[in-house]
């Protein structure tokens, strides 16, 4: 695949069992399914390489999100827990999919309001940018974000263990997290309020 190209490049309902790849020509990408429902070991949000080909490491799995508006709290992200089971119910709020030039959702919530995403991977930085944006005539709208840390070398499954540290540093910009020692650090900014 090349950057921000799926199976399906044009707009419309998320094709099922189509993917997505930002690679950020370091050895590193993010990488996920066009319903957003992360169904790889190898679907991440930020993956990194610290020693190309080798070194790989998963340090974002995905995110939770959800957006509360006057007419209700809507999700807008999906897990998958084991066969069949899929919560929240996120991905049946997309309206269209876009791959091109680099991955787009539009999702239209319960009470119609329209947002819009997109990923999108520096091959400057290495850095992974989620932007949000309301559609227009859309009702004030408050957006939550709980990114899934893991630090887990990219072949292998992650499993909750007390060696990870949760705790942030607060940097200038936003937050960093080092879930382990000898695993890059995770840096999070954000321009919401």
């Amino acid at each position: 695949m090349t950057r921000g190209r799926t199976e399906k490049a044009s707009s419309g309902p998320p094709v099922p069992g189509s993917e997505w790849l930002e690679a950020d020509g370091r050895g590193g990408f993010a990488s996920g399914t066009a319903d957003l429902v992360r169904t790889r070991r190898y679907h991440a949000l930020l993956l990194a390489a610290t020693e190309p080909p080798a070194g790989r490491f998963v340090l974002v799995n995905g995110f939770e999100a959800w957006v509360e508006t006057p007419g209700g709290r809507f999700p807008i992200s999906s897990q998958a827990y084991a066969p069949g089971v899929v919560n929240p119910d996120g991905a049946s709020r997309i309206e269209s999919f876009e791959g091109d030039p680099w991955p787009r959702w539009t999702f239209r919530l319960g009470d119609g309001t329209r947002l819009m995403q997109e990923i999108f991977v520096s091959r400057r930085t290495g850095a992974t940018a989620i932007v949000w944006r309301l559609g227009r005539r859309s009702a004030d709208a408050t957006l939550s974000v709980r990114l899934l840390f893991s630090g887990r070398d990219y072949h292998a499954l992650h499993h909750e263990n007390p060696a990870f540290r949760f705790e942030p540093h607060r940097r200038g910009y936003g937050w960093m997290w080092i879930p382990y020692r000898g695993v890059p650090s995770v840096c999070v900014a954000a321009n919401g309020s």
